[in-house]
């Protein structure tokens, strides 16, 4: 067929991806070939994406139905999708409500254990290039990846794509980087801001703990203010530049070490040693090994240590009284002395609950029966006897549960380098005196089965 244009008008969509057909007028498939009408639409440029079933059509048939009818498609880009990141790691910083201890359970530390999966890398998916009709490329835009680096304690398997954490701590993620940090720092006062700090690392608080929080750490604590009536507690050592001023109520609880400018009216214990560079003042302390205080007095409530307790001053010219015990936990010694107490309480009353069923029993035998108000008591005294011996398995499982003894008596030193007062009880072990006047620059062991007072 000569001059297809004539027979045909070409409609190209404005952005060049279709191109479809008008029939102008009539014509006969007989005298137009498949090869004719692809050599005239690429005369016109159209080059990509030609619908050979629409073609085959028109070659084929002359119908005004088909028509207008679609010759060629282009193809739209398929852009490529970004790389991302997939945090298997909780990352919610906020506590629910089921989760909260009290109200200044405010914030959560997202924290991580020792090689804990932290991520997943996912790698970008490449586009894929579209065309005109015209065979002009259409580039698409390229997947970009995620621009993160395994920082510090963090390591990247590149096989599984997957960030690891290497040491306990807390999360961090920058710009470019995946850290864990094992220091969580406070660089303020704790508040309902901060709330209360629990971690599995390090803490710092560059601040003060006010009355009520709470700083709990697997690792050291180190408080560069003052604790008011809050409660401190560590897995190594705690460092509080200034003191505790507990309004008894306030705790420091050490797995290493404690040092502090003062303890007033808290309960400190450590599994080493507790170091004061000021004063002691009626407070309970305990430390596993040695106490220090050599630069100030200890005054009123109970200081127990397993080997040493150093100070200037123990007592005052008050004669406040003050508990010093050496070898043993003085709270807890106290605490067994009642249970012990209330143990032979207990098996007093079990003896004459057994004697009271033994004779109810015996009278049965002997008479073949007991009255109906003895049938009763009998069953009372049964009944009464399960609960007094369940009572006393409790009090033994709880003696046995205490740890009294801290230390070796007949080697523990009591040491004072000022004055060690009046009235202040002087416990070894089960070895215990209550001194009736002052001592002046002295020391305290056990002597040959005594508690002795010597000079320095």
């Amino acid at each position: 067929m000569e001059a297809i244009k004539d027979y045909f008008e070409l409609l190209v969509s404005e952005d060049y991806m279709s191109a479809s057909v008008q029939m102008r007028q009539e014509y006969d498939p007989a005298d137009l070939t498949k090869d004719e009408f692809i050599s005239w639409l690429k005369s016109e440029k159209i080059t990509y994406g030609l619908n050979q079933q629409s073609i085959d059509l028109i070659v084929n048939t002359c119908s005004e139905d088909i028509f207008p009818i679609n010759v060629a498609q282009g193809t739209e880009p398929i852009h490529g999708i970004d790389g991302k990141i997939d945090y298997v790691c909780d990352q919610d910083n906020y506590f629910d409500e089921d989760e909260k201890r009290d109200f200044r359970d405010v914030k959560k530390i997202p924290s991580l254990e020792e090689g804990e999966k932290i991520a997943i890398l996912t790698d970008p998916v490449k586009g894929k290039s579209g065309h005109t009709i015209f065979g002009k490329k259409l580039p698409a835009k390229k997947g970009k990846p995620i621009k993160l680096r395994p920082g510090k304690n963090v390591r990247y398997d590149e096989e599984s794509k997957t960030f690891f954490a290497t040491e306990v701590g807390q999360l961090s993620v920058g710009s470019s980087k995946i850290n864990v940090f094992n220091t969580y720092e406070v660089s303020q006062d704790l508040s309902m801001e901060t709330g209360n700090v629990s971690f599995v690392g390090s803490v710092i608080v560059r601040g003060n703990v006010p009355a009520g929080y709470r700083v709990e750490a697997d690792g050291d604590v180190h408080i560069y203010g003052l604790v008011e009536a809050g409660h401190i507690e560590a897995g190594g050592n705690v460092v509080i530049t200034e003191g505790i001023a507990g309004l008894k109520k306030g705790s420091i609880k050490a797995n290493g070490d404690v040092t502090i400018g003062y303890i007033n009216q808290a309960h400190v214990h450590a599994e080493h040693n507790i170091n004061v560079q000021n004063s002691i003042m009626h407070s309970q302390c305990v430390a596993k090994q040695h106490i220090y205080c050599q630069s100030g007095s200890i005054v009123g409530g109970s200081c127990s240590a397993g080997k040493t307790i150093e100070a200037k001053d123990i007592g005052n010219k008050m004669d406040t009284k003050t508990e010093v015990a050496i070898g043993v936990d003085q709270e807890q010694f106290q605490l067994e002395t009642k249970l012990n107490a209330a143990k032979d309480t207990l098996i007093s009353e079990i003896e004459k609950l057994k004697t009271l069923g033994q004779n109810l029993e015996e009278k049965a035998k002997k008479t073949g029966g007991l009255s109906s108000k003895e049938r009763i008591f009998l069953i009372k005294q049964k009944n009464t006897l399960q609960q007094t011996e369940g009572k006393l398995d409790q009090i033994n499982e709880r003696i046995e549960s205490l740890h009294v003894q801290i230390g070796d008596e007949d080697r523990a030193k009591l040491i004072v380098k000022g004055t060690l007062h009046e009235n202040v009880d002087l416990c070894f072990g089960k070895y215990q005196q209550t001194t009736t006047k002052p001592y002046k620059f002295s020391q305290v062991f056990i002597e040959e089965g005594e508690i002795s007072i010597s000079p320095l």
